[in-house]
């Protein structure tokens, strides 16, 4: 089987913070997309997906605060399958607790500009998980990263392929046009990011939610000036994605992390995610706890979307600098 690899030197990646997780073997792959705008440059220029794949790294690194991108693999428009974290290597995009079960391919298509994937990177997802299953030990598996996840990803068309059975097109031949965005009465946000500029101590036995201070990108203005919350002038489903890295725990200490809505003044309205409740996570030997968590659920007007964090911990735990938080808005149906 032939692949067309991009390398990690010839895509221009960073060098990863540290070591990755060795990863023998997996039930299979997950197949994700962007949540957000996918230039149509891409669809002409292999150059912008070049800048599309290097922009990913830099969210998954500067604003997720993880080690290197993602995804073990990402696919183009052109075929083209770029080398992410790669064979053998546990990925960090299907969501805390899974991770190890399946390898992550990301196909460039999101949720407006290059929304459909033509013909060529369906080609592309196959080949990278047929090199996944020939080289890294993956399983038959083919499955959409919301199957076992709160999330909307990868898309419905994307979905609905995998659900079809990930079948390889009749053409390969990508498209010689970029697509015509679709008229919408509420222009879309491409995300909303926040996060933190210096580390904060989490107080103990108490719900505490962070004060968002830093703000990489909101084209819509719902991230207000005061920080704490993605805050919608609107009424909208919102795609939440948090990352949340604690220092100071004790080795195997458990702490609770979720998703919460708000009211304007503060007040817990209800744990959305997961299913009302937080979640329990248990600190590493070094007392650290890395955690990435995805919501589904509304907001509106007067809901507001925060992360919950709650622990018992004797001594003082740290919220660290990396700590990140994004959300992608679509509209009621």
């Amino acid at each position: 089987m032939m692949v067309d690899l991009v390398s990690r030197a010839k895509w221009g990646a960073r060098t990863p913070r540290g070591s990755y997780t060795y990863l023998g073997s997996t039930r299979g792959v997950k197949v994700h997309y962007t949540g957000g705008r996918v230039d149509p440059r891409t669809l002409k220029d292999h150059e912008a997906c070049v800048e599309a794949v290097r922009g990913v790294q830099r969210g998954h690194m500067d604003g997720n605060g993880w080690q290197d991108i993602g995804y073990s693999a990402v696919v183009c428009a052109h075929r083209k399958v770029f080398v992410g974290r790669g064979l053998h290597h546990l990925p960090a995009a299907n969501g805390a607790g899974l991770n190890s079960g399946h390898y992550a391919v990301l196909g460039l298509v999101g949720t407006s500009g290059v929304t459909e994937p033509p013909p060529a990177m369906l080609h592309g997802i196959r080949d990278a998980i047929e090199w996944l299953r020939e080289e890294g030990d993956a399983g038959r598996e083919i499955k959409g990263h919301r199957d076992g996840y709160a999330t909307s990803c990868p898309g419905p068309e994307l979905y609905a392929w995998v659900r079809d059975g990930a079948p390889r097109p009749s053409s390969s031949a990508p498209p010689t046009s970029p697509p015509t965005e679709p008229e919408d009465d509420m222009p879309m946000p491409e995300i909303v990011s926040a996060g933190l500029e210096d580390e904060i101590t989490v107080p103990a036995a108490e719900d505490y939610q962070p004060w968002w201070t830093a703000e990489w990108k909101d084209t819509s203005g719902w991230h207000p000036a005061g920080g704490q919350s993605i805050a919608p002038n609107v009424d909208v489903w919102a795609d939440v994605t948090a990352h949340v890295a604690l220092r100071g725990l004790a080795p195997g200490e458990p702490v609770q992390i979720g998703l919460t809505r708000h009211l304007d003044d503060g007040t817990l309205v209800d744990v959305a995610w997961p299913i009302n409740r937080l979640a329990t996570v248990r600190a590493d030997v070094d007392g650290r706890v890395e955690y990435g968590l995805n919501g589904h659920f509304k907001l509106s007007t007067d809901r507001r979307a925060r992360v919950t964090i709650r622990h018992a911990s004797a001594g003082p735990v740290v919220l660290e600098a990396s700590s990140a938080f994004k959300a992608i808005m679509h509209r009621y149906p």
